[in-house]
């Protein structure tokens, strides 16, 4: 709570905002010291130092996320305030979004922070969509985290909406070639009757993320006809035609590839596609890297757990 705006302040009552150790001293008590973060800026840094400078000083420092805001990193939203042990408070405003762009989190909280700090979303933060998978058979990418958490003692206060990136679509398989017929040659005369090429997988869609919707899968491309080649007089096919059934032989078209799987919408995870790959997994909500957290949660979540 923070200290009165008039009438006496006595040194025990800037202790009991702002901590330190006893025996306490005024000059404890500069700004950016280390106890009285950078808010407070009637609170001089260095020099002569008052206690009149202490009227509405408070030890939590306070700052405000804007819609379109993207890839906050908060020891730089914080600046010299973020290593400090003052406690510190994050607020995203009803009506205001706010984004990842780049996969590692619309909101990072990295390590080194000193204090405690309060995440208080009325808003929406959300992850980035994952890219769908693009070589035959494979997965489709994860989506994005909303929070990422490397440091203890945060709480999340959520009162809005924290949603991570969809998960990518898979991609389908490559169609199979076809059958080869009847093969003659090299010597005088030639022969060959091919089979069809396979068809071209499908790639997989995008997931939704911050700025970006869903997509669909492309659709697999058709296999090739058959084909046949030599140095006979007249169309090599009808002696393909001849020879196939005399030797027992199937000549056939390639099979077309399998279309890729849609991207989830937040929170979902992507399409597998059979034959072809497993969707990606939806973004965590919040993702934690080794440290424990609080939630305090009256509004909606969307992905995976942490």
């Amino acid at each position: 709570m923070a200290l009165q705006s008039s009438g006496q302040i006595s040194l025990q009552d800037i202790a009991n905002e702002f901590g330190g150790s006893t025996p306490h001293s005024i000059n404890e008590y500069y700004r950016n010291g280390g106890l009285v973060g950078g808010n407070n800026t009637n609170i001089p840094t260095s020099g002569t130092i008052d206690f009149a400078d202490f009227y509405g000083a408070t030890a939590a420092t306070s700052r405000q996320l804007s819609n379109g805001d993207t890839n906050v990193n908060l020891s730089q939203t914080f600046g010299t305030d973020w290593a400090s042990s003052i406690g510190k408070i994050l607020i995203i405003p009803s009506g205001a979004e706010i984004g990842d762009t780049a996969g590692n989190g619309a909101i990072m909280v990295p390590s080194g922070m000193g204090g405690t700090l309060s995440i208080q979303n009325a808003g929406t933060v959300s992850g980035v969509g994952g890219s769908g998978g693009t070589s035959s058979g494979s997965n489709g990418n994860p989506g994005g985290s909303a929070i990422v958490i490397s440091n203890a003692n945060v709480t999340v206060q959520n009162s809005g909406t924290i949603r991570g990136g969809g998960g990518g679509g898979a991609a389908g398989n490559d169609g199979s070639p076809g059958s080869t017929g009847y093969q003659e040659g090299p010597y005088y005369w030639q022969l060959q009757c091919n089979g069809g090429s396979g068809g071209g997988h499908g790639d997989g869609g995008n997931g939704q993320g911050y700025g970006s919707s869903a997509t669909n899968g492309a659709n697999g491309s058709p296999g090739g006809g058959i084909s046949a080649t030599g140095n006979l007089q007249g169309p090599e096919q009808q002696y393909c035609d001849i020879f196939n059934p005399h030797h027992g032989l199937s000549q056939t078209p390639g099979s077309p590839g399998t279309p890729g799987g849609a991207g989830g919408t937040f929170g979902n995870t992507g399409t597998s596609v059979s034959p072809g790959g497993s969707g990606g997994p939806a973004g965590k909500y919040i993702q934690t890297n080794s440290v424990s957290y609080t939630l305090q949660n009256s509004g909606s979540l969307q992905g995976n757990a942490p």
